[in-house]
């Protein structure tokens, strides 16, 4: 039988290792090691063309996966660099945060609830920070929807209370004394902006909020 002279037929594994900066494989190191595979295979036995295909498939979806990683980053800067603009263009306008909290400067200010069904009566408690009522104000209007009352700091015994954080609770009840669903709405003039922290934050006379708070903005609301 005669031969063929000048082949090896022992298959040798590759030797040089893949330097990468961390553990992880990326795409890079993934088609090095398709390439190092080809070089290094066995002429009288070659990689099987189904299980190249799968590997080729393999790192095609590892290409994808990267790409759409890359592009959910810009996407993601590009959406903060929006909410910064917006932010910045709300200074000086009024704006509605839904939260409890606020801080009271001394002066008179708007606090509000939403209401998302018919209501009998609603009540709005001004609470401190240890959660001991303060001031109660009546809710007059009782449709669903929102709606604001001018609060002029008094306590509940007419004494001014002091500038600094409160709390503001809605409690809502229909006809048969049962729970409303309602929503704390507070509203302030946007003075400055804070960008240093992960989130964009508006600082108004009413508190700082951060702007996934922020319900509505305008010049009047």
């Amino acid at each position: 039988m005669s031969t063929i002279s000048g082949i090896d037929t022992g298959y040798t594994n590759p030797v040089s290792k893949i330097e990468s900066k961390d553990d992880a494989m990326g795409k890079d190191d993934f088609l090095m090691l398709l390439v190092a595979q080809l070089q290094n295979q066995d002429p009288m036995n070659p990689q099987d063309a189904t299980e190249f295909t799968a590997q080729l498939a393999q790192f095609s979806s590892l290409e994808q996966l990267t790409n759409i990683n890359e592009n959910l980053g810009s996407l993601t800067t590009m959406s903060n660099d929006m909410e910064r603009m917006s932010a910045l263009g709300m200074i000086g306008q009024d704006v509605v945060a839904l939260t409890e909290n606020f801080h009271f400067n001394g002066e008179s200010m708007e606090l509000g609830y939403r209401l998302e069904t018919q209501a009998a009566d609603v009540k709005m408690y001004v609470l401190s920070e240890t959660g001991s009522t303060l001031a109660t104000i009546s809710g007059h209007e009782t449709n669903p929807g929102d709606y604001f009352i001018n609060w002029d700091g008094l306590s509940n015994f007419g004494m001014p209370l002091e500038p600094g954080d409160y709390s503001l609770v809605i409690k809502a009840v229909d006809e048969e004394d049962r729970i409303v669903q309602t929503d704390s709405l507070i509203k302030g003039r946007v003075e400055a902006v804070d960008m240093s922290g992960i989130s964009t934050e508006l600082e108004t006379n009413a508190g700082t909020f951060a702007m996934s708070k922020i319900e509505k903005a305008g010049t009047s609301l």
